[in-house]
């Protein structure tokens, strides 16, 4: 068997053990990433057999890893059901130790119990008490010591079928038969809601017909009991389910934790080595790491720095060419500025130009909102007014200033008037 924790953390194994009749049913399932496989042992009249012969029932030593789960016939055992106020399930079972006698005919030293919880709320908490004679319990545990087995946990047959319900729907009754009674269990949604012994096949048909089941499951019986409606709705497992179920609870989590009796064996577990292992590797690069970090930003950082340095002229030129451009994009809104102010009225100034004669000289042109004034020379001032007047364009025109004459004879004038346009 392979001892390295590293392998046994991807292939687990447990042990389930079921007694049928008086043969003991061995099954060890092993889970391999996700696949699982078993193997099943039988030893003929275990529970007749002494000390003495149960030491050649096993023809070869075997090594049972991992949990090792014990599961009972429900015959052996006492279920009861009851209700108390709310209370931690610890703290109840530490109370039913000083009072067990007053829900079975046996005080606490007499049997091994425990309890398993069906509801619980604010207010109550509904129960199962299951309990064991120790005689009885004792006798198995010592044969199955003599073969080199202790379990680790020991169950009743009705949970050892949990597993095996894969978590089915509605309501599904387990029918077993061991040496002379028969079990009879109801599970609704997946849940132990009722677990019952009936001695005869009538009380048995009489208990079924009381309560409605969507299936049966039956187990080391026939199905010549079942009322006529239960005929085609039913299905016969294997002589191993209850064993192969047990073995299931140490390979995953199911909603029981019933124990009767709990092996303080100490053992290596491998997956906790395994854990501990990776907390020590996990905490080691906790330290590693922000150092492996520091290393490579201190790569990438040198990294950048050359690639600035080297690029460092190409910045430059471009932080002058973006100086030259925000210069540029200043003149051209300044441009933009007088473009819009006075390229509109160059139609006023080539209206002048039309209009004037050839022998007037503009000087000076001043152009504001709606008016014009004109400065300059010509050979009768006076004859201009009529001119400008007549034009479309201007209106209101006037001499701004007397005319007065020039060395070579010529009128100077200065004009204002209104543009219509």
């Amino acid at each position: 068997m392979n001892k390295i924790p590293f392998v046994n953390l991807f292939s687990q194994s447990s042990t389930g053990l079921s007694i049928n009749g008086n043969n003991l049913i061995i099954t060890v399932v092993s889970k391999k990433l996700v696949k699982y496989s078993h193997e099943t042992l039988k030893i003929e009249d275990f529970m007749l057999k002494d000390t003495q012969q149960l030491k050649h029932a096993l023809l070869q030593k075997r090594n049972f890893v991992g949990e090792t789960i014990l599961s009972l016939p429900r015959e052996l055992a006492i279920v009861r059901e009851t209700t108390c106020p709310y209370s931690n399930l610890k703290e109840l079972r530490e109370a039913l130790r000083y009072q067990l006698d007053s829900f079975i005919p046996f005080s606490s030293e007499g049997v091994y119990f425990d309890i398993h919880s069906l509801s619980q709320n604010r207010h109550e908490t509904k129960v199962l008490i299951v309990a064991i004679k120790k005689t009885e319990l004792d006798n198995i545990l010592s044969k199955l010591k003599v073969l080199g087995i202790i379990p680790s946990r020991v169950i009743i047959s009705p949970f050892a079928f949990l597993p095996i319900l894969e978590e089915r729907k509605g309501s599904v009754a387990v029918i077993s038969k061991n040496t002379k009674y028969y079990s009879y269990n109801v599970f609704e949604n997946n849940l132990l809601v009722l677990s019952s012994i009936a001695k005869t096949e009538v009380e048995l048909a009489n208990q079924i017909k009381s309560r409605h089941s969507d299936k049966i499951l039956l187990t080391h019986v026939t199905n010549g009991f079942l009322p006529d409606e239960y005929k085609t709705n039913y299905k016969l497992l294997d002589e191993n389910s209850e064993s192969y179920g047990a073995a299931l609870y140490g390979l995953a989590e199911y909603p029981c934790y019933l124990s009767l009796v709990k092996s303080h064996r100490k053992r290596l577990n491998p997956q906790i080595v395994l854990i501990c292992f990776l907390i020590g590797f996990l905490i080691f690069f906790s330290f590693l790491i922000p150092y492996i970090q520091k290393i490579n930003n201190l790569a990438i950082l040198k990294t950048v720095n050359a690639q600035v340095k080297s690029i460092k002229k190409d910045v430059v030129i471009v932080e002058k060419l973006q100086e030259r451009i925000v210069v540029l994009d200043e003149v051209v809104n300044k441009v933009n500025a007088i473009r819009g102010k006075y390229i509109p009225r160059i139609d006023v100034i080539l209206d002048l130009a039309k209009t004037l004669p050839n022998d007037a000289w503009a000087k000076g042109i001043t152009i504001m909102d709606n008016t014009f004034e004109i400065e300059g020379d010509a050979v009768s001032s006076t004859n201009l007014i009529p001119i400008l007047e007549n034009s479309p364009v201007f209106s209101g025109v006037g001499l701004t200033s007397p005319v007065t004459k020039t060395q070579s004879g010529r009128e100077k004038f200065r004009i204002k008037g209104n543009i219509e346009k």
